[in-house]
This record gives C-alpha cells, structure tokens and sequence, in this order.
C-alpha cells in the first residue's frame, strides 16, 4: 500500500486503538472471528517554535530539532501521557513570563499538539492505521434503538417516574432481540444490555441520533437505578459526554473503550453536505430518502410512544425493531466510505466519521512530516478574494436540461497547474493529492468492469471516500487554521475555475444552447434543438469536453425534463422518471415549519407539470385546515437548536448585542436543563399576524388538540409570504387568480400561461463570487 496514504507500518487486522495507563495503548486485533489484543509502548508528543519554553522541566522527556526552517521545529516527547500536559502548562507558564499578549492554552501560535487524543498521536507516530485488509462487511456491528415512557408529552431521563420501556438490538448478521420493559424492571433492562454487548463483543456500536438521545437517557437511567454501564472491552464503562463541535453546535460525545460509537445521523448531515436536499435528518424520512424502508414498517408519532405501550405495546415493539433494521441498513449504506478512509488516516474510526475532511487531510500531511522528521509550518494569516463562480440566466420552467459537470473541477485545476501550499517544503501535499486522484480513477475502471453486484458495491465505497477527501482540498487551502493553508494559491484555484466555467458557456452557446444556470463546477443549459435524447446528449457533452484544456474532463451530470429556475442555486428538476428534486433553502428549507415545506414541495410539483388548477386548490386547502384548526402542532411548530448557552444568551441580551428569541426564552422559562446542541420545538398564540415571536411562543408539548390556541391569522400570514416565491412565475393578474381566498366563483386555468424570463444583467452587474467553505472542514480538537 502507498505509505503517503496508508501509512508506513503494513500490519493488517487492527479494529480498535484504546491509550491503557500512561504510556501504554491496547491494540485490538480481529482474525477469523477472533479478537486478540496486545499492549505496547506510547510516547505523547507536542510540537514547539522554541525549546526554551521547556527549559527546566524536570520530567523525562526528549526534545529534538527538525530538519527545515518552518516555526514548529522542536518536537518535544514523553513517557507519560500526564506528563505531557504538565509540560504544556509549563510551556505555556514560561512564554507568558516574557510576552504580551498572554496566552491561556496550547492552542495558540506557539504550540501544536497534535489533537488532544492519544489514539491519533499513536497511529501517526507508528504508521499504523485501523482495517487494514479488511472489508466493511468484517466489521461486526449492533445496533441499538430504545423507547421511553412519560405522563407527560415527552419523556425525560431526568424525571423519576419517567423510563425506558423497550430497548431493541441488532447486528450485521441479522439477529434481532427486544428488550421488554413488560417483563422487567429498568434495573433488569439496563443489566441485560450490558450483558449482551459483553456476550456479542461487537466491535462497532451504532444509532441514529446516538450521541444526543440514545446513550445520554440510558446513561442517566443508569445513574439513577445504580447500573455500571461496564460496555467497554476490557469491562470499563461508558464515558462523556464530552463536549465536541458538530456543524457549528457544541454535542456531547461518548467512548467506549476497544469499541467505536456511530451515531448514523452524523453520516447523514456529512453525505448533505454536498446534496443538500435533505428535508430532514430524522431516521424515518432517510430511510425513505435512500429507499431504505420496507413497506410495512410501523410509523408511530414521538408523542403517542406512551399511548402505544399502554393500549398496543406489541405495535411498538414493532416500531423499535424497525428502527434498529433502518439504522443497520442506512449504516450499511453510508459507513463504507468512513471505514475505507479510516483505512488511511491516523484516526479512530469514531472519530474519523465525525471530523471534517480537512482534519484528515492535515493528518495525512503531518504523520508523513513526523515521519520524515520534518518542522511544521504555522496557517498563513488573511483570507480569500475570490470564489466560485455562481450566475442565472433565465427564469421560469424550460426544458430538456442538461446538467454538465466539470470532474473534480478544482482538483483537476490544481494538478494540471501544480498548485500547492508554498509551505509544502517535502511537496506532500501535490504527492496525495494526485496519489488519491490516480487510485480513484483506476477503482472506478474496476468498479465499471465489474458485474458481480457486491464487488460493485465495494468499489463505489472506496471510490466515493476518495472523492470526498479530494474534493477537499481546495478548500484546505483556504482554511484559515489550516497548518498549510495558502489564500493566494486558493484564489489562483478559483480564478481558473471561472475562467473555465466562462469558456464552457461560451462553448454551449456557440453551439445553440442556452444556459440557464452556472454553479461553481457545473452549468444547466437546454441543449441546441437537434440535440434530443441520451444518446445525443451525451455525444454533445463529449463534444465539449474534448474542446477543454487537457486534464479537464467534462461528464454528463443529470439529464432531466424540465427544471424549474428560481434564484440562483435554487432550482427544482423533474427527471424523465417523473421524480422531482428541489435545491437551495430559498425554495424548500429544514428551517421552514412542516406545512411550508409539504406546500411548497407540493406547489413546485405543480408548476413543473402545469397543474395551475391542482396549484390553485392547494392554496385553498391549506388556508382552510388552519381556520378550521385541522393542523397538528407538528405541522406548524418550529424546531430550532440551541447554539449557545443559555447563560451567554443571557448575558448578551442584557448588554444590548442580541435580540430575545422565542427558543432560549422558551428554554429560560422551561427551567430545564437545556446545553447547546438542545433543540426546542414551539409554536405562536394569539391572534395578531404581526406578533413579536418571544412574548407570544409556546412549547410544542404543550399544544392541547382539544383546545388549540395556534396563531391563525400569523400562519396564514405566513403561507401568503411562502406563496410570494412563486410570484416570479405569472404575470400580476394570473398570480391573483390562482391564489386568492375569494372561493365564490369557479376558478379557471384558461388563459394562465408561466413566464420564462431571461435575467438581465446591466454592464456593471458581475456574476457573483461565492468562497466555497465546507460546513465540516473542520471540526476543532476534541479533548
């Protein structure tokens, strides 16, 4: 195997690395169906600019100067991982004794340790790497689902009469088992489990929201009936949480020792990340999304669980075990690409699923540093001046479209180029990146020779986790903390990118297309009129790309009906399959309550077909469930995550720097204890449309169905500013006809026509910029 990529040390096998006292870490080995485990010397390192701010320090320890001339030169080692940290403090003590300003952790400019994590320390310095000759499926995994019961709408694991009622488990073999909160106590439940995962021994524990509901309720059950959570391997217990930044909120994580946690709903906000069509990141809507759902499964609201259990338990049971099923399948679907990269990069594989790519991009270019025992630089200061290139042409629905994609265009970009950090003194960077391209095409030539179904399946998953990592390169290099990062060599990126874009518009309407829109590596067009069906679309496509400069390919993204042109990076498309797909927030968003999105889908669905009719009575329908109340509260409640404590929220807010907002005075009143990451669903009362939302929301759970007090003239304020988005579509007098609330006389689609528009542009307009920045580049330390 490549040593840049996987690691100079070729031992196979290795399923889990745990740190064991001091110095010592257990590594986990499975062959056969055996696991074996052996335990071996570690030596915790940091990095310095300047050895004399260890001078003095009496514990054993090493320091030794690197080759080059970057900042971080000195790289300090030790025998014991809290010697390490009582180094750091001692560092950090003898800086702040001759410097202004002073600091107050390892993390400033002066020190690098490299993440607070043994396991990650010890695989860089040793070269190993986790699932080396392995395939996912010899991973043997369990899935975990409970349910829980409350008098009150929703249960909490902090309330005394509150339990869990079912916990439901299964595993990569197939066996299932529920266990039965009717047969025993929650002291028997809880016991049980810990038995089982002992007897099973899995070497992967996964759930959907694992980390936010699962394991915080049975780990507070626990405490509360006395049960030692012993899951670990060597028989330690659960540990966390421990705070860690997903997606810009502070979550609570948990280890296990010799096991590694998946929470499934991870993978799912990292694969949106580039979809971004996802309407939800609930278990039940993925499952669909991916067609993961069997035709049976039993859907229960969150606040009937209880009902359930008291009237029709044998239907919850049910319901558990087909979210255990749901979450094995959606793992089965989407961990094969965080396995095979954690084939690759010195990480757990836990954390290799949470982190962000430019995390694992860092770690690929410093354990080949370490190894070489090369000096470190220090992030580059400033920020980028150009991005993406973004434009519309047109609005309205036009069709045939064709969607051509640039391959990897920034990648491809930086390769024929030779763009690089200028920091890069061992050149590491351009050596993984073409070293990963290379490897991807030829799995994808495997994958597309391939017939057996499995095989196929396997090659996908390692080419799309390759994917995933080069795609992100670029956007390492404008990542403000990235050791190696290069503003000006991310712009040079870009620059190149729109004049590429620029030419492949030129290039189609030359030829009698019409663009509709660019989008950062792919443009929409209606291809010229003799250009119609597949087969001539994709002979047109390769026309094209064989107009590109060498090492620009141009491939056939998605041919499609028609496609409906909102705004800019906002569109919907309706495929040959009659599937719609919606993209952008501005059309359909997670943040918009759920009668929004379903009307809004349902709406776009009627324009892409011309049902101006079916549009018409949509817009009636909905206006008469909320003024006969026939809406639930989850219809129209609003969910939203806390992102800051409820402490800073009020601080800021009595110092002037923030507005009161309806979640954290919600959250405030509830004297709950609610921790960023905490989501609170409410609603709106009374009766003005114009309401200011903190003094007039109210909890979700406490909506009474028999007793509805929903705001109706503030929601349908609100369906009248969604339908406003389709305003663009009709001329004046067709947009009043077809929604209005006037229902005394028979409405008419005659004479309705859609505009299509052509979006003009003045000398001075130039398309827009926008820096590409991934979500989860990088998701800070994890101490």
């Amino acid at each position: 195997m490549n040593p840049l990529l996987y690691g100079h040390n070729s031992d196979t096998n290795l399923i889990a690395v745990q740190q064991v006292g001091e110095n010592r870490m257990r590594l986990y080995s499975r062959r056969e169906g055996k696991v074996s485990s052996e335990d071996v010397e570690f030596f915790p390192f940091f990095y310095l600019t300047d050895q004399s701010y260890l001078q003095g320090f009496s514990k054993k320890h090493w320091v030794k100067e690197l080759l080059g001339s970057n900042p971080y030169r000195y790289l300090c080692a030790f025998t014991r991982w809290s010697d390490m940290w009582e180094a750091v403090n001692y560092a950090i003590q003898n800086y702040n004794q001759s410097h202004e300003p002073k600091v107050e952790s390892y993390a400033n400019a002066e020190f690098l340790l490299i993440r607070a994590d043994p396991a990650t320390q010890y695989l860089m310095q040793t070269g190993r790497t986790l699932f080396k000759g392995m395939e996912f499926e010899d991973l043997y995994r369990m899935q975990l689902d409970i349910e829980t019961y409350s008098r009150h709408r929703f249960s909490q694991a902090a309330r005394p009469e509150d339990r869990i009622i079912v916990i439901a488990l299964s595993d990569s073999t197939g066996w299932e088992y529920v266990i039965d909160g009717r047969k025993k106590d929650e002291v028997e439940m809880l016991s049980e489990l810990v038995s089982l995962i002992a007897e099973k021994d899995p070497d992967v524990i996964e759930g959907h929201n694992l980390f936010n509901f699962d394991l915080p309720y049975i780990q507070k059950r626990a405490q509360l009936a006395g049960v030692n959570l012993a899951i670990g391997r060597d028989g330690t217990s659960l540990r966390g949480p421990s705070g860690f930044p997903v997606r810009g909120q502070e979550l609570g994580t948990y280890e296990v020792n010799g096991r590694h946690l998946i929470d499934t709903l991870f993978l799912v906000q990292s694969y949106d990340i580039s979809k971004r069509d996802m309407e939800s990141y609930g278990l039940k809507y993925v499952a669909r999304y991916f067609g993961l759902s069997s035709s049976d499964r039993i859907y229960i609201a969150g606040d009937k669980i209880s009902w359930y259990w008291d009237h029709e338990p044998e239907l919850l049971i049910q319901y558990a075990l087909d979210d255990v099923r749901e979450t094995r399948l959606l793992s089965q679907h989407l961990s094969p690409m965080f396995f095979y990269v954690t084939q690759m990069v010195p990480m757990n594989y836990g954390t290799a699923a949470r982190l962000g790519t430019a995390a694992k991009i860092e770690a690929l270019l410093l354990r080949e540093y370490l190894r070489q025992r090369h000096s470190v630089p220090k992030p580059m200061r400033g920020s980028q001046t150009t991005g993406g290139y973004t434009d519309l042409f047109y609005t309205g629905v036009l069709g045939p479209v064709i969607h051509v994609d640039v391959e990897s265009l920034y990648p491809s970009i930086m390769l024929k180029e030779d763009i690089s950090p200028r920091s890069d003194s061992l050149r590491v960077f351009t050596s993984i990146l073409r070293d990963l391209t290379k490897m991807r095409l030829d799995t994808k030539r495997k994958m597309q020779r391939t017939r057996n179904p499995e095989d196929r399946s396997k090659l996908d998953a390692v080419q799309s986790s390759l994917k995933i990592l080069i795609n992100s390169f670029y956007g390492y290099l404008g990542f403000s903390r990235g050791l190696f990062n290069d503003f000006e060599q991310a712009d040079r990126v870009t620059k190149a990118g729109q004049e590429l874009l620029r030419q492949i518009i030129r290039e189609i309407s030359d030829r009698g297309g019409k663009v509709i829109e660019v989008d950062t590596d792919g443009v929409y067009f209606v291809p010229p009129a003799d250009v119609r069906g597949e087969k001539a679309e994709t002979e047109f496509v390769e026309e094209l790309s064989a107009a590109m400069p060498k090492g620009i390919n141009l491939v056939l993204g998605g041919r499609y009906e028609k496609m409906l042109s909102y705004k800019k990076k906002n569109y919907a498309l309706l495929g040959y399959d009659k599937r719609v797909e919606i993209k952008g927030s501005a059309l359909v968003s997670r943040s918009m309550e759920k009668f929004a999105r379903e009307y809004l889908r349902e709406g776009i669905n009627c324009l892409l077909h011309d049902r101006f009719e079916a549009l018409h009575r949509l817009y009636a329908n909905f206006r008469r469930s909320f003024l006969e109340r026939r809406l639930d509260v989850r219809d129209f409640a609003r969910t939203e995550t806390l992102r800051d404590s409820l402490e800073e929220y009020t601080r800021e807010v009595e110092a002037g720097k923030r507005n009161r907002t309806a979640a954290y005075e919600l959250a405030l009143r509830s004297r709950r204890s609610f921790r960023p990451g905490d989501k609170i669903t409410y609603y709106f009362t009374g009766t003005d449309p114009n309401i200011k939302g903190f003094e007039s929301c109210r909890l979700a759970e406490e909506w009474i169905p028999n007793a509805p007090d929903e705001n109706i003239a503030y929601y349908l304020k609100r369906l009248d500013e969604y339908t406003k988005k389709f305003e663009v579509f009709f001329r004046p007098q067709d947009f009043k006809k077809i929604f209005t609330a006037d229902e005394l006389f028979t409405f008419s689609p005659e004479n309705i026509q859609m505009l299509t528009e052509e979006v003009k542009k003045t000398e001075e307009e130039a398309p827009e910029e926008e820096v590409v920045v991934e979500p989860r580049i990088w998701l800070a330390e994890e101490s």
